[in-house]
């Protein structure tokens, strides 16, 4: 496939990345050649990452590293639902913290199907289907409606606790357990609309294979497949990406300027009362904190596929059909990555920062009373 022969860069169905049902078909083949096959797009093409460099990271980074922490994180994040669930949720942010780990837990499973898939002992093995070819619809499009599930609820729970900071005292009017649990649905159900575009124009069907000699399930596409999956890509992959990211980046900002600002007022006037720092309390501001580490860790997490998603938008031979495909899926796989890791690692904080979650976790898990 030569640099020649791709479509148009004009086309609207680049801005997905899959432009014809021969262009998937020709990277699906690509995929399953031997590593010593020459690469498609000639040789500069495999000057910038070869087949055998591109297989190599690819097992290391998705087979390897992300299958084992994607289990870690359904563990965790199964035991994060436990603990929230025995807290009860008379807090507003214990409801906020559920549906963040309700969605993580589903973004992880995602994860772990798609080291499944990818793994050449599973994918070279007898099935009745190419697990690359379904991989698409059953695994990578369910984790990254998780995945912009879990980034809104972030978001979301960033923005409560700025109003937690800017009007203490009001705080538990503006944003009640109705009205969270109300926000943190409406956000399931809209960023789940958002992906019935590129479901429209794909979907999984039984088709006769001649090469197999059998009926085999593999992805199809309507006609209508490249308008829809360029609405997608716009709407979730570069809007809701971007917008959602400065969105937290800003109000982590605040956050630590504000907190910044508190503790040295509190230092200055060795107040030592529960409402000292400006009416906001010792227990929110150390949820305020718990809050921002949370923030912090999701934005370095998510810069590099926010990044890889605007520079979609300007080079449109970085597809996954396009002139760099090993590149892409290099630098894909290392977004996919840090998107794992993020899923993964709230346990930690709320072990730390958290006295009422330690507490849970240790009488249930490890039948011990806190110290």
């Amino acid at each position: 496939m030569s640099h020649t022969s791709l479509p148009s860069r004009m086309s609207i169905s680049h801005l997905w990345g899959n432009n014809t049902t021969n262009s998937r078909d020709q990277y699906i083949m690509y995929m399953s050649l031997p590593m010593t096959t020459p690469s498609p797009s000639g040789s500069y093409h495999e000057n910038i990452v070869s087949d055998e460099q591109f297989h190599i990271i690819k097992v290391v980074n998705v087979v390897v590293i992300s299958g084992v922490l994607s289990l870690f994180g359904v563990a965790s994040n199964i035991i994060n639902i436990v603990v929230f669930a025995k807290q009860g949720f008379q807090d507003s942010m214990n409801i906020s913290l559920m549906g963040l780990a309700v969605s993580d837990l589903f973004s992880l499973l995602t994860t772990t199907l798609q080291s499944i898939c990818v793994n050449p002992l599973f994918y070279n093995s007898e099935l009745p289907f190419d697990p690359r070819d379904i991989l698409y619809l059953t695994a990578s499009v369910p984790h990254y409606l998780f995945v912009k599930i879990a980034t809104f609820i972030t978001a979301f729970i960033a923005f409560e606790r700025c109003l937690c900071i800017a009007v203490p005292l009001k705080v538990k009017t503006i944003i009640t357990r109705g009205r969270t649990k109300t926000i943190i649905i409406f956000i399931y159900i809209s960023m789940s609309l958002l992906i019935i575009p590129f479901c429209l124009g794909n979907r999984l069907e039984w088709v006769f294979d001649f090469n197999k000699n059998a009926t085999v399930l593999k992805t199809t596409f309507t006609a209508e497949r490249e308008m829809l999956e360029a609405i997608t890509f716009l709407t979730q992959g570069v809007f809701a990406t971007t917008f959602s990211f400065v969105f937290v980046l800003c109000c982590t900002i605040v956050l630590i300027v504000k907190l910044n600002s508190k503790t040295k007022w509190r230092q200055a006037t060795a107040a030592k009362s529960d409402r000292a720092a400006g009416g906001v309390g010792v227990k929110d501001q150390k949820v305020v904190k718990m809050v921002t580490l949370i923030a912090v860790i999701f934005i370095a997490c998510s810069l590099p596929s926010t990044l890889l998603f605007l520079y979609m938008v300007i080079d449109t031979d970085f597809r996954i059909d396009g002139f760099y495909i090993n590149l892409y899926h290099v630098l894909w796989s290392l977004a996919f990555l840090t998107e794992t890791t993020n899923s993964s690692v709230n346990i930690f904080v709320y072990l730390k920062m958290s006295s009422k979650y330690r507490a849970v976790f240790m009488k249930i898990f490890l039948n011990k009373q806190e110290k």
